[in-house]
């Protein structure tokens, strides 16, 4: 059976196939560096969707086994263009108390404002003698426990329209005996696409992501304890 020869592509057509290989090397390098550059900008939305600045201001730091959480709810507004029935202050309260629970703490809940102070209702005199005493009430009560105090409250929203972008709280350690601050944390909350990129990241394992609040007071712990201002570990 006689051998057949197929002739080799002239020159011009090797020249072709070689730039159009080179041409698709050049998009697919292009195409990874736009590839490393999205996952660097989704990681840099992901790790500043929350951050804690903290200041010390005392000695005084957390011992014994309980804790006071007092509340400071903000304002109700009746003006839902406010923005400030967006906030989750109570939430992070509640979250805060619970991982003291958690560490082994009896945790003691207040609320620093009475009902007539956040309704806007102290105007009248009855009324701004009972916002008085409610807060009279609360100061007397965490002094005679004697547990440190950590005063929960909204520092702020950042609103984008009706949106809320950025949440900003406000945690603190008080002396029970004097009530001032020793130690203080500015606790931020961003929204927006790093959100969307904490759901895809824990989805990969079939869970969602923890709430702001929770992720918050998590930050706070940690910040406590690198302050030296809450012992590591559980207590017993």
């Amino acid at each position: 059976m006689p051998l057949e020869f197929k002739p080799y592509p002239p020159p011009g057509q090797r020249q072709l196939g070689r730039e159009l290989l080179r041409s698709l090397a050049r998009k697919l390098i292009v195409l990874a560096v736009l590839a490393a550059v999205l996952v660097l900008w989704a990681g840099w939305q992901y790790s500043r969707r929350q951050s804690v600045d903290s200041e010390t201001l005392g000695d005084y730091r957390i011992d014994g086994d309980a804790v006071s959480v007092l509340l400071v709810q903000p304002d109700i507004s009746l003006d839902l263009g406010t923005g400030l029935r967006g906030d989750y202050t109570a939430q992070l309260a509640r979250a805060l108390a619970t991982q003291f629970e958690q560490l082994g703490y009896r945790v003691r809940p207040l609320s620093a404002r009475s009902d007539e102070e956040r309704f806007g209702q102290a105007s009248r005199r009855e009324d701004k003698d009972a916002a008085i005493a409610h807060q009279a009430r609360v100061a007397q009560s965490l002094r005679e426990t004697g547990a440190p105090v950590l005063r929960v409250s909204l520092d702020g929203l950042d609103n984008d329209g009706a949106v809320v972008t950025a949440h900003r709280y406000r945690i603190e350690l008080l002396d029970p005996r004097t009530l001032q601050p020793s130690w203080r944390a500015a606790l931020t909350w961003r929204e927006g696409r790093s959100q969307s990129i904490a759901l895809l990241w824990h989805l990969r394992r079939n869970r969602l992501p923890p709430p702001l609040w929770d992720s918050l007071a998590t930050l706070a712990v940690q910040r406590m304890r690198e302050d030296g201002k809450l012992p590591s570990g559980t207590i017993h």
